[in-house]
């Protein structure tokens, strides 16, 4: 009789067993594979489905998630968090949209499911999403809050020590302080995504994409765009990062910076870029309106700020420092040219006891920055290629962007210069969508279009590819993935070995003999090349096998220069062979050790 029973208990139990070796189905909407379409506000009836999902396979000892597992938002779907996400510290968590229609030219009906804090029971909640591993975003919409309502929303993102972060084709807007705040050692790379709207608090500086304080060990931005910001964009203070790549992006209309480097970044490349009406907030060389935010030298920053070795400490030496700045646009409307004038009259108003001493933000770099990447003898690896400057593009769809929003953002930035001044950058809104509860619905579809007509900057990037964000360029940026690697490849070996050394256009394809030949145990290459084009320049032993890879990418007419290190390789013969496009040139040396 025991043993009936006992079968019976063991009988009844295997249900309940069943049920516990599969994911929490109260949170799932539909099952697509191993895709989980996770339930809404609506479908769920309350907020935080999305958390309690995640926390149900983050915690669960009974079952083992797939390495494949996804989250699926479903489209027009709202899912409003009580509690911030955090993903499991073993595996790489992807939560996604249902449509991955690049969303800065989608015109779809249905948008891009939101994702925000909750306003339930009388409370109002931040939500927010940490990595303890990999965390990846993609086709998705986050909102911070609404500052109109009082709610105080800091931060979104937040990491463990090593952790990763990918935003792809995602939007983002509203912060209080920044969408990211990474750990040492972490990883962000942020893709095809739309920041608009980055206001929300009264600090001058608060409004942004990311700071940090550590070090780090990469950041990576790529085919995006930035509307509208009061704030710093992209923060860097005296905590380094590997290095840094802002590729194909384009900035429209911020009043702060857009990358707050105190000048202690080394590895860092700025190629392909659109800055229009950027930087425009004047700086005060008397440290009181941004503390901790400022050149070492209480130099205006610009677009690009580098510093003296002996000023960045902890061993950087001239040789160590490496940026890379080409094919970028800059411009600024000529009615901003009076912006720092009015920042004075401001400040002295605001601050009768005072008289600061206010400079211009809107340069490319200062005084010294400049004269470092002009002394190609010291700084090696200092890189600055072309700038196309005073030249506003003509956007398809600009909407109000250089009416009433440029008129926006001069005013603040004059205002903000009064310390007693608590405005805050204006919500830009074109489709006239509401705030509601406690996050914003936001103007869907994108309201403009940052495509452009002019035939000149449509081929002026690397490659010969448009400036800035790809995403407005459907075509050009389907041919522009297929060379991607090897576009990214020539950025790296530029910041690391590569220097040009002549900015007259060669008219001659040349490949002169290495020296000092014999060689120990390195030795330069200077080559030229008469018009843009994928460059390689290899390196063989006697037998043809490839034993270095000197460069690999897209590079301008020019001539240029290489060391080859030899430590590692043996005496002997070897040959390097430079091809540009259709043009090949080889050449022997000798290595004696």
């Amino acid at each position: 009789m025991k043993k009936l029973l006992l079968l019976l208990a063991v009988t009844a139990m295997l249900p309940l067993a069943s049920i516990f070796a599969q994911p929490d189905e109260t949170y799932i909407k539909e099952h697509r594979g191993d895709t989980l379409v996770v339930k809404d506000d609506v479908d769920f009836g309350v907020p935080n489905s999305l958390y309690l999902l995640l926390l149900s396979d983050t915690n669960t000892a009974t079952y083992t998630v797939p390495a494949g597992r996804v989250y699926m938002l479903h489209k027009s779907g709202y899912y409003s968090l009580i509690n911030g996400i955090t993903s499991a510290n073993n595996r790489q968590v992807v939560i996604v949209g249902e449509d991955s229609s690049p969303l800065q030219t989608s015109k779809s009906a249905d948008f891009p499911p939101v994702v925000a804090g909750a306003a339930y029971q009388g409370n109002n909640y931040a939500g927010g999403m940490s990595s303890n591993n990999d965390l990846v975003v993609k086709n998705i919409n986050i909102e911070l809050g609404d500052a109109g309502n009082g709610v105080a929303v800091w931060n979104w993102f937040g990491y463990a020590s090593n952790a990763r972060i990918t935003v792809d084709n995602c939007i983002l807007e509203h912060t209080f302080w920044v969408m990211f705040v990474p750990s040492a050692g972490s990883k962000t790379y942020i893709r095809n995504s739309y920041f608009v709207n980055m206001s929300g608090q009264a600090c001058r500086r608060n409004g942004g994409v990311i700071d940090f304080f550590g070090d780090l060990d990469s950041l990576v931005v790529e085919n995006s765009t930035h509307l509208i910001s009061q704030g710093s964009m992209y923060k860097f203070r005296t905590g380094r990062a590997g290095a840094v790549i802002f590729n194909h992006n384009t900035f429209v209309d911020l009043a702060g910076y857009v990358f707050m480097n105190v000048g202690f970044q080394r590895n860092f490349a700025v190629t392909n870029n659109i800055f229009v009406n950027c930087n425009v907030q004047g700086y005060c060389n008397v440290n009181t309106l941004d503390p901790g935010e400022a050149d070492y030298d209480n130099l205006p920053m610009g677009l690009v700020n580098v510093a003296y070795p002996d000023s960045i400490g902890g061993g950087v030496t001239a040789d160590s420092l490496h940026f890379y700045v080409d094919k970028n646009l800059v411009y600024w409307d000529p009615t901003l040219t009076n912006a720092t004038d009015g920042v004075i009259a401001q400040a002295l108003a605001g601050s009768a006891s005072k008289v600061f001493a206010w400079k211009s933000q809107m340069i490319t770099m200062n005084t010294r920055t400049q004269a470092m990447f002009d002394n190609n003898a010291t700084y090696k690896h200092l890189v600055e290629g072309t700038w196309i400057k005073d030249k506003l593009p003509a956007f398809k769809t600009p909407a109000d962007l250089f009416t009433t929003q440029l008129t926006n953002i001069k005013a603040y930035a004059i205002n903000k210069a009064d310390t007693s001044s608590t405005a805050i950058l204006p919500i830009w809104r074109l489709v006239n969508t509401p705030v509601l509860s406690y996050y914003t619905y936001y103007d869907w579809p994108i309201p403009v279009d940052l495509s452009y007509s002019d035939a000149d900057i449509k081929t002026a990037g690397l490659g010969g590819f448009p400036l800035g964000d790809l995403n407005w360029f459907p075509a050009q940026k389907a041919t522009w993935l297929a060379q991607r690697s090897a576009e990214y490849a020539g950025i790296a070996n530029t910041l690391l070995a590569v220097k040009e050394v002549s900015s007259n256009l060669p008219n001659s394809f040349e490949l002169s003999q290495n020296y000092p030949n014999p060689f120990n145990p390195s030795t330069e290459i200077n080559y030229t090349i008469p018009k843009g084009a994928v460059v390689t320049l290899k390196v063989y032993d006697i037998l043809g096998k490839e034993v270095a890879t000197l460069v690999n990418q897209y590079q301008s007419a020019s001539s240029y220069k290489v060391t080859l290190n030899g430590a590692s390789l043996s005496t002997g013969v070897y040959f390097y062979k430079l091809v540009a496009g259709n043009l090949t040139m080889t050449k022997k040396m000798l290595l004696l050790k």
